[in-house]
């Protein structure tokens, strides 16, 4: 289910106070909270972002970073009609290569990578080429929008690159004013067309305490602002108990939909073998 249609579903259920209802505050706190839901409701994503005035707005289904490349420019290949303007594909490629200068090419070797971000425009092929440098991340950043395995915390980075970054409020700063940056992150789940999706699991409890939650912060701002809250203050009571057991519920729905594959024929075989070593050996036959 998207977001668009969980609000549509929370406001067919609040349909007395449609006209009262924040979309943008309901999609706000279900992305909030789906963030709090740790990397089983996330999927890998990279992507190549430009810097302008030493930032970069991260994209909205960023949870936490996994890796921060600097890219320097090095040259540009073209296939067919360069004035053409309409871009329809993109295809990031990693791979050892050096530029020779006699043939004008990059040739490929088992040296230092570069980084080749293809681009398809009206058939026209446009390659692009990046050297990729490590960013720092500064001291004291806060490790909420970072993976726990993020490759930039590492010491050997994090004191040798000059180039740094930290991450605030939705925004990459970065020391140098300009240029591009590669990322790899845990994003929140998207549907084909880009919006970001409530993982539809088993017990369906992820949807049930995402539901409630959000009818329950519309109730305190409509209670609060005196917005007609007749029935609300009625069931308010009621969402604000079942909340906690929601969120309880949700939490080991996620956890259970993050274990591996098989993992049910795995525990019942260790169940077996630790049953066996209670068993005593059979007597051979007389």
């Amino acid at each position: 289910m998207t977001i668009s249609e969980f609000i549509a579903e929370v406001e067919s259920d609040l349909s007395s106070f449609v006209k009262d209802i924040n979309r943008t505050s309901i999609r706000t706190n279900v992305i909030n909270q789906l963030r709090k839901f740790g990397t089983n409701v996330t999927e890998l994503k990279e992507k190549v972002e430009v810097v302008k005035n030493s930032r970069v707005h991260l994209p909205e289904d960023f949870k936490s970073l996994k890796l921060a490349l600097r890219l320097e420019g090095m040259g540009y290949t073209t296939q067919g009609a360069p004035e053409a303007t309409e871009q329809i594909i993109r295809q990031r490629i990693e791979n050892g290569a050096y530029f020779d200068e006699l043939t004008q090419e990059y040739v490929t070797t088992c040296d230092p990578k570069i980084v080749t971000e293809k681009i398809i425009i009206d058939n026209s092929a446009v390659n692009f080429y990046y050297s990729p440098k490590w960013l720092s991340l500064v001291k004291g950043i806060k490790k909420d929008g970072l993976d726990s395995k993020c490759l930039n915390l590492h010491p050997s980075i994090r004191n040798t690159s000059k180039d740094e970054i930290n991450i605030t409020n939705g925004i990459i700063n970065t020391n140098f004013p300009s240029g591009s940056i590669y990322l790899q992150y845990n994003a929140l789940q998207t549907d084909e067309d880009g919006e970001i999706v409530i993982p539809e699991y088993t017990t369906g409890d992820l949807y049930e305490y995402l539901l409630v939650y959000c009818k329950l912060k519309i109730a305190e701002e409509l209670i609060a602002n005196n917005k007609n809250p007749q029935g609300l203050t009625q069931l308010y009571p009621m969402w604000n108990q079942q909340l906690p057991l929601l969120k309880s519920a949700a939490m080991k729905e996620v956890r259970f939909a993050g274990l591996p594959k098989n993992w049910q024929r795995k525990f019942k075989e260790k169940n077996r073998e630790d049953i066996a070593f209670f068993n005593l050996p059979g007597l051979p036959r007389a």
